[in-house]
């Protein structure tokens, strides 16, 4: 009897602690969802961001890559064909793989003479038939997709030679910054996804291309390597940009029009302390300055001068004497 007892209260006790292990193992996981929960500070200044000047920069002189690629691919190929950056953006090539399917797309590579490194190129499927519709000298008016069609050796052969325009463009855009690429090949999908280390970093530039009435992406993507020495080169021309004169007089114009204070003032002198504990309205103070002492005129974190009160269009100015050399610090 006594037995059953012990073994009852020692079954007791493993439930309870039990209990006790699961209450604070439900407390930790609720702690976790709320952690988990809560806003986390960000880096920026990681390898993966861009800044802001940077950007800028860049959108820049993608803006020109888009209307001259723009430009030359309509008259080629006697369409309108418009060109937009949506996005540039670096990432992890592992990250990238995630938001792009190599299936739908048709993927080129080029490679850059210095450094010595590769750039992938992909476009849409969706916009190869429109563009080698035309390209074989079909109607502006593009027929609609029936369904997506594998490539045959005349679409390869017409897409290396856009492919090689793209990448002429490319060195249009890039030769300030003494970068230059060469079409290089055509890259399968499987292959596509081991173009860079899974651990890389790229630059991408995402585009919005419109051929006739159809609408797709193409995607230019650097290595480590050139996108560094871009951003490099885009810093470095950033800080040595040159103002043009009609910016830096209007900058002028509007840095002459602020207010700076200023105070026009007698130099310090002693007044008794019995004075000042009569101070009354109408009080005459007396100092010991001579009367051919000049008053200070002193600005906020500007020079100090020596200036003469005048009176001018009714209003009190200050004739400047000389500037006022600094007294020494009494010791």
């Amino acid at each position: 009897m006594v037995s059953g007892m012990q073994s009852a209260r020692i079954m007791a006790e493993e439930l309870d602690q039990n209990a006790i292990t699961n209450m604070f193992r439900e407390a930790a996981e609720a702690e976790a969802r709320a952690a988990a929960a809560l806003p986390h500070p960000v880096n920026f200044a990681k390898r993966a961001s861009i800044s802001a000047e940077q950007m800028q920069m860049l959108v820049s002189v993608n803006q020109v890559f888009s209307q001259s690629l723009s430009i030359n691919l309509s008259a080629r190929l006697g369409a309108p064909i418009t060109l937009a950056m949506v996005v540039a953006e670096r990432s992890l090539f592992h990250d990238f793989i995630d938001t792009i399917d190599f299936e739908t797309c048709y993927i080129a590579q080029s490679r850059f003479r210095t450094p010595d490194a590769g750039s992938m190129l992909s476009m849409d499927l969706t916009l190869v038939e429109p563009l080698v519709h035309l390209a074989l000298g079909g109607l502006t008016t593009i027929p609609k997709a029936t369904q997506t069609r594998e490539l045959t050796q005349i679409d390869t052969a017409i897409m290396e030679i856009l492919m090689g325009i793209v990448c002429a463009e490319m060195n249009h855009m890039w030769a300030p910054f003494g970068l230059q690429a060469s079409y290089d090949s055509r890259v399968m999908p499987v292959s596509a996804r081991r173009f860079f280390p899974q651990s890389e970093y790229i630059l991408t530039f995402t585009y919005e291309m419109h051929v006739g009435d159809r609408q797709g992406s193409l995607q230019i993507s650097l290595a480590t390597v050139i996108a560094s020495a871009l951003l490099r080169e885009v810093d470095r021309r950033d800080h040595e940009r040159i103002q043009p004169a009609a910016t830096r007089r209007l900058l002028q114009e509007r840095l002459g029009a602020l207010g700076v204070r200023s105070t026009l003032r007698l130099p310090a002198f002693r007044v008794l302390a019995s004075e000042i504990l009569n101070l009354r309205a109408g009080t005459l103070l007396e100092s010991d300055l001579p009367t051919t002492t000049p008053c200070l005129l002193g600005m906020s974190e500007g020079p100090t001068w020596e200036a003469q009160p005048m009176l001018s269009d009714q209003r009190i100015a200050a004739k400047l004497v000389r500037p006022h050399a600094p007294s020494l610090p009494q010791r």
